[in-house]
């Protein structure tokens, strides 16, 4: 249930307009006024955020489905200050290029040629880059991170991927144990895809949910509570769906071979990053390999401590194959490999516990993902036949080595895979009035736990689903419609053997309505049934008893508005996450045991975008419960975490004396005592980064970082054992000074 907020929370909002207000005219040049003559073309609503060119202009001809002649290589080195609000496409671009020194220049047949202002010469006999936008688009209601909001980042983990949102939280101070909540819903309790295939993240507690690598990535989105029928089966919480780079995001138009070098060096532990690609295309053939390595020594927290057994030991590679025409459409496989091999706490997500059993200070954690995707799709945006299909095995493998107490001269090993082989076909049939996306898809997920001495112990869940999707635009596109349902079978079987078959039907609804150019209102609710969901593999017993099995469901809703004027913009959330009969077995107890939760909350967001950066301020607020009482980082394990009060400032700005962009972010946790009675509240902390990224010559990018510039001693709120005074959590690292270098060729 909603709690009251403190004098200090309810201040929270004038002090994030006033810091918005009062930052934005130190850094920013206000975006242009809107002409009194706007073109007399179809208006269509934009929401594309300042940054390079190059990724703006991308973004719009997807928005926009607009051709666009000449070598995006013209806007290399130049920034736009996006676009935000409803336009004609030559008005659009107008306003994305001014003040770069391009310009647009019509065509006959419907397209662009981007040229030189300066000259009558350019682009304009160049091939046009086309890039097709759905016919209809999709109502908004994802967090959306596309490769320009990526490279921009430049993420060393997930924490550092999702850090501009105070509604997205990450525990654990290193990748093997980071787990990611959206709007307090744990990604345990969503369903996650890496290039479409489906992630059976059901590992071990102590440990990374999905190990992830956002150095591969080219987009990260979050349907968060309300997710459409064709994201998949089982999102309690929504979806979290993560892809992959593809040549076309790393090469130029009219580029056939490229690649670069990645270095990082942090002084934190001395951590060395190394990485390199190699790309190139032919004929519509691609083919991309990519490797990474980081090594180092443990960090030290802020209070200048040695934490123990954080040493970096990430290694992660991913090798793509595709072949792509405008009449065959695209063809892509995929492999993925990430692993994390060292010596870590023996319970990774806390340093230490008093009382318990004896056991060692530390084991081996040998973490490995690896992720298989086969993924074939044509989408013309217009006609009866847009299919797309995808095959995908993926698997986590996590060893743990530890030499007991009791028996110093041995070593235990035990092994836990998750597996998932997943199927989806569906086609998109646009019509005069929608576009309705249909299909079925499959999958087998399966978790199985080793040792040497007892026999294989396994659960597994096997599951086919139809569904169907609506995308409809009304009222002049004005109001945007995402409506279906989708029906599940499932067979579950337990490690005793016995079966167990059910079935049911979730659906959704999400509407967008833009009230004036400036103002656009959202709703949607969701009821998901999400079958047996499988039992993590280390705690699998072969005595359970599973005759009372019941299967999840979730109820999911929100509403909100976003606004925008002149460069300002706005967005509130409200949202609301209750799963009923969510799956909590423990070893020695009732394998078929369940818990209701209620994940409960709103989020806000002020801020403005300028030709030369952007600044924003965020504030959310998300209480958890468990049968009713405040929800524990124990006892919310596989759903939620405590989180409380968060707040996160973002700003970035370029010099355009020179190729130079300066950046800062913060997140401010307020003290959270709703778990006060497990032992102790969870204590509020101030955290800053800052970097300076500095563009000597074209190819060669360097970027200078301090993370932690006030050398905060905290541990994140979403990491583990806060609350309660027998653990001592894991504190993040203290500063740390880092300098990066990157040479494209």
């Amino acid at each position: 249930m909603p709690h009251s907020f403190s004098g200090q929370a309810r201040r929270l909002p004038t002090l994030m307009l006033a810091a918005t207000l009062g930052l934005a005219p130190l850094a920013f040049t206000p975006a242009q006024a809107q002409p009194a003559a706007a073109d007399q073309e179809q208006r269509r609503q934009y929401d594309i955020a300042a940054g390079p060119l190059n990724a703006v202009l991308s973004r719009f001809a997807e928005q926009s489905g607009a051709l666009i002649a000449g070598s995006l290589q013209l806007a290399a080195g130049k920034r736009s200050d996006g676009l935000r609000g409803r336009y004609g496409t030559r008005e659009a671009l107008n306003r994305l290029l001014a003040g770069t020194g391009l310009v647009a220049e019509p065509r006959g047949d419907g397209s662009y040629a981007l040229k030189d202002a300066r000259s009558d010469s350019g682009a304009g006999r160049l091939d046009p880059v086309t890039v097709n936008a759905p016919a209809v688009p999709e109502a908004r209601r994802s967090l959306d991170y596309d490769r320009a909001t990526i490279e921009a980042l430049r993420p060393e983990d997930v924490k550092g991927l999702f850090k501009k949102e105070a509604s997205v939280a990450v525990g654990g101070s290193i990748p093997m144990n980071q787990k990611v909540y959206v709007r307090g819903v744990e990604e345990t309790a969503m369903n996650v895809t890496v290039d479409g295939a489906r992630q059976n993240n059901k590992v071990f507690h102590h440990n990374a949910t999905n190990l992830i690598d956002p150095s591969l990535l080219k987009a990260a989105r979050a349907s968060a509570g309300v997710a459409a029928a064709d994201d998949g089966p089982g999102a309690l919480g929504g979806s979290l769906a993560y892809e992959t780079v593809d040549v076309g995001d790393l090469l130029a138009p009219g580029d056939q071979l490229g690649g670069f070098l990645d270095g990082r060096y942090a002084s934190n532990g001395d951590a060395l990053t190394g990485a390199g690609a190699l790309f190139g295309r032919q004929d519509g053939f691609e083919a991309l390999g990519y490797a990474k390595h980081t090594d180092g020594n443990d960090y030290e927290d802020g209070n200048g401590d040695t934490v123990r057994f954080t040493a970096p030991a990430l290694v992660s590679g991913l090798a793509k194959l595709a072949y792509e025409n405008n009449r065959a459409g695209r063809f892509e496989l995929s492999h993925e490999v990430v692993n994390d091999d060292a010596a870590r706490p023996y319970r990774a997500n806390f340093a230490g516990l008093d009382g318990g059993r004896p056991v060692p200070e530390s084991r081996v954690y040998d973490l490995t993902r690896r992720n298989t995707a086969f993924n074939y799709r044509r989408d013309t945006g217009e006609g009866f036949w847009n299919p797309a299909l995808t095959v995908a095995h993926g698997e986590t493998e996590l060893d743990t080595r530890e030499v007991p107490l009791s028996a110093p001269g041995t070593e235990v090993v035990y092994t836990g895979i998750t597996e998932s082989l997943s199927a989806s076909a569906k086609n998109v049939f646009y019509t005069g009035f929608a576009a309705v996306t249909g299909g079925v898809d499959y999958y087998d997920d399966s978790a199985t736990f080793k040792d040497d001495i007892n026999p294989d112990l396994e659960e597994q869940a096997e599951n086919t689903g139809v569904f169907l999707q609506i995308r409809q635009p009304l009222l002049d596109d004005r109001l945007t419609l995402s409506y279906g349902a989708r029906y599940d079978d499932q067979r579950f079987t337990g490690t005793d053997d016995s079966r167990h078959d059910d079935s049911g039907v979730s659906s959704n609804v999400f509407g967008e309505f833009q009230l004036t150019d400036h103002l656009s209102l959202n709703a949607g609710y969701a009821d998901v049934w999400g079958g047996v969901v499988l039992a993590e593999n280390y705690i699998l017993n072969g005595a359970w008893d599973y005759r009372n099995l019941t299967a999840v469901e979730a109820h999911n809703h929100t509403f909100g508005f976003k606004a925008n004027w002149n460069g300002f913009f706005a967005e509130a959330n409200r949202f609301r996450t209750r799963i009923a009969n969510g799956r909590v077995p423990v070893y020695s107890g009732d394998p078929a045991a369940v818990a209701d939760f209620d994940i409960d909350g709103y989020d806000l967001t002020l801020g403005f975008h300028g030709r030369l950066g952007e600044v924003s301020v965020a504030y959310a607020r998300i209480d958890s419960e468990k049968d009713g009482e405040a929800a524990t980082s124990y006892d919310g394990s596989y759903f939620t975490a405590p989180l409380g009060e968060l707040v996160t400032l973002n700003g970035v700005v370029a010099v355009p004396a020179w190729p130079l962009e300066l950046g800062l972010s913060a997140e401010f946790a307020l003290d959270n005592d709703d778990v006060e009675s497990s032992g102790a509240k969870q204590e509020g902390y101030t955290v800053v980064d800052v970097y300076a990224e500095y563009r000597p010559i074209r190819p060669l990018t360097l970027r200078l970082s301090v993370d932690n510039l006030n050398d905060e001693a905290y541990a994140d709120r979403a990491t583990y054992g806060q609350e309660f005074t027998t653990v001592t959590p894991l504190l993040e690292p203290g500063r740390s000074i880092a300098l990066g270098a990157r040479y494209d060729f």
